[in-house]
């Protein structure tokens, strides 16, 4: 008997008053990393924010590791990973004191320093938040969400406004991530960045899966 895959979605639909984000959405996902792509409102955003557990779906299932998605199964959500478009840090706390909190919630030691070190993230550790480039905001971002090495990893846009420099730290740092049994989504509008590292693809359309499969299979190259 084959193990049940780590994300299930099943005929997932979210539509905001008469717009419609996602439409039917059906896929399983299993260990290793996909790519998200598809064109500016395609739903790639709302695909991340339903996986974790940030927006309940208008019809359809969910299930994340296991077990059905519940914005209230603390433990299930503490096993995410997510960056968004918005950071997620606290503006006035510089970038350590942004990381040593998540990290005390989360029960992690140790992680801060290594993470600094991974993202290129020392020289801007005492600087506040607000005060960060778009591009160290968005490393800041990437190591806040890998500080309790999730079993479901999910990023949005996380080569936005980096050089290729800060690009390669990112996508390094994800590669350190992978282990069995975790699960990486990354959505992106061009694919050429995660083609290193990417096992499956994933093209969404107008809130549709209009193409799937494996990276070499299906030729990525957008």
């Amino acid at each position: 008997m084959s193990a049940a895959p780590l994300v299930s979605l099943n005929g997932i639909g979210v539509s905001f008053g008469r717009t419609a984000a996602l439409r039917e959405v059906s896929l399983d996902l299993d260990e290793g990393v996909t790519g998200l792509f598809g064109p500016n409102a395609s739903g790639k955003t709302t695909l991340l924010r339903v996986l974790a557990g940030l927006l309940r779906p208008t019809s359809g299932t969910v299930s994340v590791l296991g077990r059905p998605l519940s914005a209230k199964d603390e433990a299930q959500r503490g096993r995410i990973g997510y960056v968004g478009h918005s950071s997620g840090l606290y503006g006035r706390l510089s970038v350590v004191e942004n990381l040593e909190l998540f990290a005390r919630l989360y029960g992690v030691r140790g992680r801060v320093p290594e993470l600094l070190e991974r993202l290129g993230l020392n020289g801007r550790a005492t600087t506040p938040a607000v005060d960060l480039s778009a591009g160290f905001r968005r490393r800041a971002a990437v190591a806040r969400a890998l500080l309790h090495e999730p079993d479901l990893l999910l990023l949005d846009e996380p080569y936005a406004n980096l050089d290729d420099e800060a690009s390669e730290l990112v996508s390094l740092a994800i590669m350190d991530w992978r282990a069995p049994g975790r699960c990486a989504v990354v959505a992106t509008h061009g694919a050429k960045k995660v083609k290193r590292y990417a096992d499956t693809g994933v093209i969404l359309q107008h809130g549709r899966v209009i193409r799937r499969g494996t990276y070499e299979a299906t030729g990525f190259t957008t």
